[in-house]
């Protein structure tokens, strides 16, 4: 009997391989239906500041939604507060990203954003990974000033911040409108399953994912054209590519090294245990 699963995806550029597993038959040579959807029907608005009443995680809390990908730091915190799926893996890709500022911007380095607000999608890869690059650059953690923005780029472009995280399209969106970048960004995804998702359907889902990657890596030319797919054929020349790694077990090291970074920086209420939220074997 075949069996249906619901996915939700979140960008393009970060989630290709589970658009393509569904395109080539990846899926259903596994015996599942896939009811695949990018991104939320409420585009730019549905980008709320709380994480709890984004549309991915209501629908996972509702039962409408049996499965998605989301940062690996985001993913631990999200199963950890909602109560609901666990974490059955480490996404497809290495995700990818950068700093930006207006191409009229005073500020030419990382350091230089200390104490400036920077545009971020509050809790998500962005949010943890610009953290990770101001730290790495010298910027004490309680002078790192992140602010949430439903339309980061906008809030670029119009002035409303100095500074902003993004990802692609938006990266190559903004190098179009003249912006500078000041650091790339890199951070890996989780995949958080529903309790309803057996060991051996999520096994099924972890073998089409990676057939799916290994059909991009088949052609860069045509991984580039799949990944960018939201771009322009000029702009995608120079687009930030994910690197494409699999799905992988998430080790228990792993995630404690996740878990106690984000302890200290107060962004976990509690420290989970690695049975808590993640289906390890």
């Amino acid at each position: 009997m075949t069996k249906t699963i619901r996915l939700q995806g979140d960008s393009n550029a970060h989630d290709r391989p589970w658009r393509v597993a569904v395109e080539q038959g990846f899926f259903k040579a596994e015996g599942l239906n896939v009811e695949y959807h990018e991104d939320n029907p409420k585009g730019v608005a549905g980008r709320v500041e709380n994480f709890s009443e984004r549309w991915k995680e209501s629908q996972l809390q509702a039962g409408a939604l049996d499965v998605y990908p989301v940062c690996e730091w985001g993913a631990i915190e999200r199963v950890q507060q909602l109560g609901a799926g666990k974490i059955i893996g480490l996404d497809t890709t290495a995700r990818t990203g950068a700093i930006m500022v207006r191409k009229d911007s005073k500020i030419t380095n990382v350091a230089q954003l200390r104490n400036v607000p920077i545009a971020v999608t509050w809790h998500a890869g962005t949010f943890y990974a610009a953290v990770e690059a101001l730290e790495g650059a010298g910027v004490p953690f309680k002078e790192i000033k992140l602010e949430h923005a439903n339309d980061r780029l906008d809030a670029l472009l119009s002035g409303k911040n100095e500074a902003a995280a993004l990802m692609e399209p938006l990266v190559s969106r903004a190098l179009a409108a003249g912006c500078r970048k000041l650091c790339d960004l890199r951070w890996r995804g989780g995949i958080v399953a529903s309790d309803d998702v057996d060991d051996d359907t999520a096994q099924k889902i972890t073998r089409a994912l990676n057939r799916a990657v290994e059909y991009l890596r088949a052609n860069d030319e045509r991984s580039r054209d799949e990944v960018l797919r939201d771009l322009t054929p000029e702009q995608r020349k120079a687009g930030m590519m994910p690197e494409l790694l699999g799905v992988q077990g998430y080790k228990p090291s792993e995630f404690q090294e996740k878990v106690d970074w984000m302890m200290q920086r107060g962004y976990l209420e509690r420290p989970p245990q690695y049975g808590e939220v993640v289906r390890g074997k």
